[in-house]
């Protein structure tokens, strides 16, 4: 219910608020990622982002994607509603307007405390720190090695090699030994939302992980619903050029081609 409740909670700011409904302006199926921008009186437009997922794109029929060149028809609150779909463009398209319309409200008023500069200092590893990654995040992975080697990595992608620097990377969670389940930190990808496995992660690792970090440009809508989950820190990206990041997005750009065109941020639970 992580989706839906989020949507509500978007759906009541705007009207208790009385902030004006954007509009949907663009909608972009990238091989990478897809975007929703929305745009609103007296704002630059706002993107929202999700991963487009490769599995979810080969199981789809070209005949059966009814609804192209409709979508800028549509309200945002019927896009948003996508996203209590099965895992699906649909439900990708739902996400990615959610983010959209939560970077709206976000440049309005932004009740959330940030942490200041960089994410893997703030989180004060060590050589003996236990790290999950579920989803494969090359650039932190690479990172956190340099301060501990007890890493794990889950990540079913067929794309994806089956180790990363000597570090098996394993398909699913069953996978994990006993000893294994209880971590200190838990990095988890954007991607557990759009293939409707995040609940199932949440109910496992509350209570085994000291902390739980959801990162990535999917995940960047109101925290507040992943907070009461048990979520610990959500890392989002807000756009600040939205049309240099559509032409990435068009061209089948992902995060390494687009990242210069917005900022990421880290909200913590108070």
């Amino acid at each position: 219910m992580i989706l839906e409740n989020t949507v509500k909670l978007v759906l009541d700011i705007y009207k208790y608020r009385k902030i004006l409904p954007p509009k949907v302006s663009k909608v972009i199926l990238g091989l990478g990622y897809t975007g929703v921008e929305l745009i609103s009186y007296a704002y630059d437009p706002f993107l929202g982002l999700a991963s487009t997922l490769p599995n979810i794109i080969r199981s789809t029929n070209c005949t059966n994607i009814d609804f192209a060149g409709n979508l800028t028809n549509k309200s945002f609150k019927e896009l948003m509603s996508w996203s209590y779909q099965p895992p699906s463009l649909e439900r990708i398209i739902g996400i990615a307007t959610l983010n959209a319309a939560s970077q709206h409200i976000l440049a309005v008023k932004s009740p959330y405390k940030e942490i200041e500069g960089d994410l893997v200092d703030f989180l004060k590893i060590k050589q003996d720190t236990k790290i999950l990654f579920i989803g494969f995040m090359k650039p932190m992975i690479r990172k956190i090695l340099n301060k501990t080697k007890f890493i794990n990595i889950i990540d079913n992608n067929p794309l994806i090699k089956g180790s990363y620097q000597n570090i098996p990377i394993l398909k699913d969670i069953e996978d994990l030994k006993e000893s294994d389940l209880p971590v200190d930190i838990l990095f988890c990808t954007g991607t557990s939302l759009i293939n409707n496995t995040l609940e199932g992660i949440l109910s496992i690792f509350r209570k085994r992980a000291k902390c739980i970090v959801l990162i990535g440009p999917t995940i960047s809508f109101l925290p507040d619903i992943l907070f009461d989950k048990g979520v610990d820190i959500v890392g989002g990206m807000t756009f600040t050029d939205s049309k240099s990041t559509v032409k990435i997005l068009q061209e089948g750009g992902g995060t390494k081609y687009f990242k210069n065109f917005g900022r990421k941020y880290n909200f913590i639970k108070h």
